[in-house]
Formats: C-alpha cells, structure tokens, sequence
C-alpha cells in the first residue's frame, strides 16, 4: 500500500463518521488534463461558497477515452440542481451522485492502486476540503512497520481486544507515533524507555498527547 493511499484511508475513516455522499462529475468532451483540473479548482470555489459547511475528499481519475474524471466524497446532501447549474458556469458536463454508507467511505481508494499517469506526475490525486476538519496529509503518514510496533504497544497498554473503538484506537497510535519521532523516543516505549504504561498520568494529561490517553 502506498503512503498515498494510506493517508486516504485513514482520512476518510475520519470523514466516514458521518453521512456521506459520493458524487462523480464529468465532461462532455475531452479535455486536458491541466484544464480539467483549472475548472474543478472554479467549481470547488462555487461549491464552499455556495455551501460553507462542505466538506469531503476528492480523487482524480484518469479515462483513456474520456479524460480526468473527478470523484468526491461528502458530508451532506446538496441539492443537486443547484450543483448542476454551478458546474455548467464552471464548465463541466454530467453530474452524478448517490447515498454511501460510512462504513464506504475508503471506496475511491481503488482509483489510488493503479499506476499514476505520466500526464499527472506531481500532482496530487487526492486531497480534503472544507473547514472545520483536519483529514490526514501523505506527510503523516510514516512506514506500517513503524505504526503497527507503536499500535501493539498500545494495544498492550490499553488491553485492547475485538475491533470496537477502531477510530479513536488509530488517532492515539498515531498521535503517539508523531510524538514518538518528534522527541526521539525508542519505538514502542515512552519517554525515557519507559513502557506506555509506566509513564505517569500526569504526563499524559498535560497536553502531550491529544484527549483519550489517559491511562
């Protein structure tokens, strides 16, 4: 798996807490690539200024015949007609979309398995919108074998067992493992070489790590 593809994932399990919606929007022709991507960045400006509270992940996929198609997921229903009328001020064609479970919410990461086209090299195939959430950044996202040692860690220190909790369980192992490179720690322990465990609660409460650490 891809750090790319990774960071997705865990960003739209974040998104995936709530109701989503998945959306498709297309041309009639066949556009370039470069001014495909000029006419999503207008009709995303229209979009948050149309709707503020929008938010969502969006992935770029490339057709042979039919060029860059844009996908997105959403956090809420947005009347469709109005959609329709800004993407043909903004130049698009078709517009798609349909309810998604949450529980789907890493559905377009297929789209981030196959090989990047030479025509989108340095370009980001996916990326969040919207305020009022943090999505994960492909910068975050650091190698599974570090994150797995750091998550058993947790998982000995927390007593975890089953799959319940799943999010908050990978914010910690995750804030942790950020933690665990900024300051140097051993991997899979604490300060000190201290076990998770062992590191006084004090220390987990003053601010260190984000809320749901405590011991």
């Amino acid at each position: 798996m891809t750090k790319s593809k990774a960071a997705f994932l865990f960003a739209s399990q974040t998104l995936g807490k709530q109701r989503l919606y998945l959306w498709t929007f297309t041309f009639k022709e066949l556009l370039a690539v470069k001014e495909t991507r000029k006419r999503w960045n207008h009709l995303l400006t229209l979009l948050l200024r149309q709707w503020p509270n929008l938010q969502g992940l969006r992935v770029f996929e490339l057709h042979k015949e039919h060029g860059l198609h844009v996908h997105l997921v959403t956090n809420q229903f947005i009347d469709v007609n109005r959609a329709r009328e800004l993407a043909i001020q903004a130049g698009w064609g078709r517009i798609h979309v349909t309810p998604m479970p949450s529980e789907h919410s890493g559905y377009l990461a297929k789209y981030l398995s196959k090989e990047r086209p030479e025509c989108l090299f340095r370009w980001r195939l996916w990326a969040g919108f919207g305020k009022g959430w943090e999505w994960t950044k492909v910068k975050d996202v650091i190698r599974k074998t570090l994150f797995s040692k750091i998550y058993r860690a947790c998982r000995e220190w927390k007593g975890w067992s089953g799959r319940g909790d799943f999010f908050e369980r990978m914010d910690l192992a995750r804030q942790i493992m950020m933690l665990t490179i900024e300051r140097g720690w051993m991997v899979g322990r604490g300060p000190d070489g201290t076990s998770y465990g062992e590191c006084k609660e004090d220390f987990w409460m003053l601010g260190c790590v984000a809320q749901g650490m405590s011991a």
